[in-house]
């Protein structure tokens, strides 16, 4: 579902949590771009469709300078041993430094995270763009597709 137009003010949630490096991180307000491109998933298995953006956004990076890229896996509550255990195989399954650094694992309560976003499907993955105020100006879920890089690239284009 590409949706260029929101029907209705969405906001990315107030959450604290520590990159992939370690690195405290309070968002929305630590988005570093004036457009954010954000990838939200709920399962492991999901990467799969979150990589199937990121070529595509490495290139509109490039074309849109103030165009940063984010991933939020959104575990839902654990004990800090888990998260340690969690975070340490997600580190090691992502060699480069730029990507952990901008990899956000979330343990909070997974509603809370997705009402102001409005998600409702945990079976599916999810990409925003956001300001560094955390107005959603853009979303679309699932894997990439040819509408969905379509209505991306139209979007960033008229935000220039």
């Amino acid at each position: 579902m590409q949706t260029p137009t929101l029907p209705t003010a969405l906001t990315f949630p107030a959450v604290q949590a520590d990159n992939l490096d370690g690195k405290k991180l309070r968002f929305p307000q630590d988005f570093a771009g004036t457009h954010n491109l954000v990838f939200v998933a709920f399962q492991r298995n999901q990467q799969r469709e979150i990589d199937t953006w990121v070529p595509l956004a490495k290139e509109l990076m490039k074309a849109h300078p103030t165009l940063r890229l984010y991933e939020f896996p959104v575990i839902g509550k654990m004990i800090g041993m888990m998260r340690s255990f969690i975070n340490s195989g997600m580190r090691r399954g992502i060699p480069d430094p730029a990507t952990r650094a901008t990899t956000i694992t979330i343990y909070s309560d997974k509603g809370a995270f997705m009402k102001p976003l409005g998600l409702k499907d945990q079976k599916k993955i999810y990409a925003f763009i956001v300001t560094p105020k955390g107005d959603v100006l853009w979303r679309t879920e699932g894997p990439r597709t040819e509408s969905g890089e379509k209505s991306l690239r139209e979007f960033l284009d008229k935000a220039k």
